[in-house]
């Protein structure tokens, strides 16, 4: 499970770099659509299945949001190097 969140968490800060927020509603649909016959391979409830997805698409969304922090911070960054401070010319 938490191997699970932690590759949730990436793909989402991936994700957030390059793509904008609405990549997060099919890849989550595609999560759900998976969980279910994954979890009946591995002899878990439904609820316990449907549990993993929803934590693991709160790890996607975190990852999002960190992603795009990043790039917002290194835009930020770039944008600072490029145009510096104005000189002041009077006094």
């Amino acid at each position: 499970m938490t191997a699970l969140l932690i590759f949730s968490f990436l793909v989402g800060a991936v994700l957030g770099q390059r793509f904008r927020v609405l990549v997060l509603l099919p890849l989550t649909f595609v999560m759900v659509l998976t969980a279910i016959p994954v979890g009946l391979m591995l002899d878990l409830t439904l609820l316990e299945s449907l549990k993993g997805v929803a934590l693991a698409a709160i790890a996607l969304q975190g990852g999002y949001l960190f992603g795009s922090a990043a790039r917002f911070g290194l835009a930020a960054a770039r944008a600072a190097s490029v145009f510096g401070r104005p000189i002041k010319a009077t006094r």
